[in-house]
């Protein structure tokens, strides 16, 4: 279940004492919201968990099948390139916060980094590179990644469907660290460790708790 922000904008004013909408404006409520959105970014890429983990398909054919499509539809518009995922590799999401795995997508295999500076193995299909947000390799793929949570938008605020992609228990967190930015404006590492402090009960402190971890020991 996601975030209304309509009701997350009022539940942030009531707790700033702000319910006729005299000391803040809009503009300075979603500031402060997006403030604590991205302190939630920082800490929830420090994390070593599966929260809101996405995947996202990386098929050559079926990419440069999207490309062709779109330039013959946009006849008068410079012509997109294909994709050559070895030599001119492939944009990474926009979202992304930080890589999780790479996984070959004919056999599941788990794929290995190779330094930025170093070439793609034509004969290699187990290798990946990134580079400039750009990621290399010889085989179709699926990218598993840590994704950011985005920022709102003014025109966001009138919408009242529109929702932050987030269960909604951690709305009392969003709102109560964007009071803390609107009414005392406390230092940055003060802000990180009340959201840490929070998240660390909302969020799995580690991947996949319930899974028995073999001991290193064990033959």
């Amino acid at each position: 279940m996601a975030i209304n922000i309509k009701r997350l904008m009022y539940r942030i004013r009531y707790k700033a004492k702000d319910i006729d909408e005299v000391l803040y404006s809009d503009y300075d409520v979603m500031e402060a919201l997006n403030e604590c959105l991205r302190y939630l970014n920082q800490d929830k890429a420090m994390k070593n968990s599966d929260f809101l983990e996405k995947i996202q398909h990386y098929v050559q054919e079926e990419m440069n099948a999207e490309v062709i499509a779109w330039n013959e539809e946009h006849p008068d518009k410079e012509p997109k390139p294909l994709y050559d995922f070895p030599t001119t590799g492939a944009e990474l999401p926009e979202d992304l916060i930080s890589l999780v795995d790479i996984i070959r997508t004919k056999d599941c295999y788990h794929m290995s980094p190779i330094p930025a500076v170093e070439q793609i193995n034509p004969y290699q299909t187990g290798q990946y590179k990134v580079v400039n947000g750009r990621i290399y390799t010889n085989t179709d793929f699926d990218l598993l990644y840590r994704a950011e949570i985005p920022q709102l938008k003014f025109s966001e605020l009138s919408d009242p469907e529109a929702v932050i992609e987030l269960p909604e228990t951690f709305s009392e967190l969003l709102a109560k660290v964007t009071v803390m930015i609107l009414l005392q404006n406390p230092e940055t590492d003060v802000l990180m460790r009340e959201v840490s402090r929070v998240t660390d009960n909302l969020i799995p402190g580690r991947r996949y708790n319930n899974v028995k971890v073999r001991m290193p020991f064990k033959v």
